[in-house]
C-alpha cells in the first residue's frame, strides 16, 4: 500500500513541476512558401491568432515584429530555418511558442506547434499560453479555408459572360479624373446608341497611375452587335477569351478606394500560381457614371487568370 501511494506522490509531483516538450501537428491545405509567409509576417500573424483575430485589426498596435492589444502581447523573437519562436503574454501569463512547417506534399504543408508544459497542465489544460496557441493552431486551418480571413475579401472563380466591349482610354490629370471619367462613360454609350451596338447596360474601368500628377483611365462597356466596330482609334473593339476565367470579389466602399479589392485579388493569384489573362477592371453594379471619390458604390473587382 505504501509503494502505490508514493508512486502515485511521485507521479502528481512529477506531473505538476516537470516540464517537457509538447507537440501539435495540423494539416493546412496550402504549399509551404505561402503557410510560411502567413506563420512568420506579423501583419498575417495578427489575422489568425488569437486574441487578436477575433478583434478589429485597427485597434491592434502592430510593430515590426510585435503585436500589442492591452495587456496581450506576441513576439516574434527568433527565426530558423521553417520555425519561428512567439514570445507571448496575456492575462499576466508569459510563455514562448514554436510554429514550424513541413512540406506534406506540393500543396499540401503539416505545421507543428512546439511548447514546453507540465503534464498536469496539460490534461487540465490551466496553461493560458499553450491553451491559446493550441486554438490558434485550429484558427489557422479554418483561415486558410476562408479568403475573406486572408484577404479581406471572399474570392471566387466564375467564368467569363461579357466578352465584347467597346473600349476608351484617356491620359488626364488627377484633378480632372472623375470629370472625364464621367465624360469618357457617356461619350461611349453615346457612340455605341448611335451605331446601334447593342449597349449592355456593362460598365467597366480600370486606372493607372501616370507621371507624378496625371492617371491613365481605361473604359468600356458592353455590346453585342461587334460588326463594323473599329480594333484602333478613339472607341475600339476589345474582346475577353470565351469561357474564360474571372477571378472576382464584391466591392462595397467609396468610389476612390476600389483599389484596395484589385490588389487583394492580385495577391490572391499570385498566392495560387494563377497567370493574367487580362489587366484587371472593376465592373460597376451601381448605376450612373458620375462619382465622387468618397461616394459609397457597389462593384464587382475582377482579374482574367488562367
Amino acid at each position: 500500500m505504501f509503494v502505490l501511494i508514493f508512486i502515485f506522490a511521485t507521479f502528481i509531483l512529477y506531473a505538476i513541476f516537470i516540464t517537457r516538450v509538447f507537440n501539435k501537428e495540423m494539416i493546412i491545405p496550402a504549399p509551404i512558401s505561402l503557410v510560411t509567409k502567413h506563420v512568420s509576417s506579423i501583419g498575417n500573424i495578427a489575422k489568425w491568432y488569437l486574441p487578436f483575430a477575433s478583434i478589429d485589426t485597427s485597434t491592434l498596435k502592430i510593430s515590426r515584429d510585435k503585436i500589442e492589444y492591452g495587456d496581450a502581447s506576441l513576439n516574434i523573437s527568433k527565426h530558423v530555418g521553417l520555425s519561428v519562436w512567439y514570445e507571448i503574454a496575456e492575462n499576466k501569463k508569459k510563455g514562448a511558442v514554436i510554429f514550424s512547417v513541413l512540406a506534406d506534399t506540393g500543396k499540401v504543408s503539416k505545421v507543428i506547434l512546439s511548447y514546453e508544459n507540465t503534464l498536469w497542465n496539460e490534461i487540465f489544460g490551466t496553461n493560458i499560453v499553450n491553451r491559446n496557441a493550441e486554438e490558434s493552431l485550429k484558427n489557422l486551418k479554418e483561415y486558410f479555408g476562408d479568403s475573406k480571413k486572408m484577404y479581406g475579401y471572399e474570392m471566387e472563380v466564375t467564368e467569363l459572360t461579357d466578352t465584347a466591349y467597346l473600349f476608351s482610354s484617356k491620359v488626364v490629370s488627377n484633378k480632372t479624373k472623375n470629370e472625364s471619367f464621367k465624360n469618357l462613360f457617356e461619350s461611349l454609350i453615346k457612340y455605341a446608341l448611335e451605331k446601334d451596338l447593342a449597349y449592355t447596360g456593362v460598365r467597366i474601368f480600370y486606372t493607372s497611375p501616370y507621371g507624378n500628377d496625371s492617371i491613365h483611365l481605361f473604359t468600356s462597356i458592353g455590346i453585342t452587335n461587334t460588326k463594323d466596330v473599329p480594333l484602333e482609334g478613339i472607341y475600339s473593339l476589345k474582346k475577353m477569351p470565351y469561357k474564360g476565367r474571372l477571378l472576382t470579389t464584391y466591392y462595397q466602399g467609396s468610389f476612390d478606394n476600389v483599389d484596395v479589392a484589385l490588389n487583394a485579388l492580385a495577391q490572391f493569384k499570385t498566392d495560387h500560381n494563377m497567370t493574367s489573362m487580362a489587366i484587371p477592371f472593376v465592373k460597376l453594379i451601381s448605376e450612373g457614371v458620375n462619382f465622387d471619390d468618397k461616394q459609397i458604390i457597389q462593384a464587382r473587382a475582377c482579374y482574367p487568370v488562367n
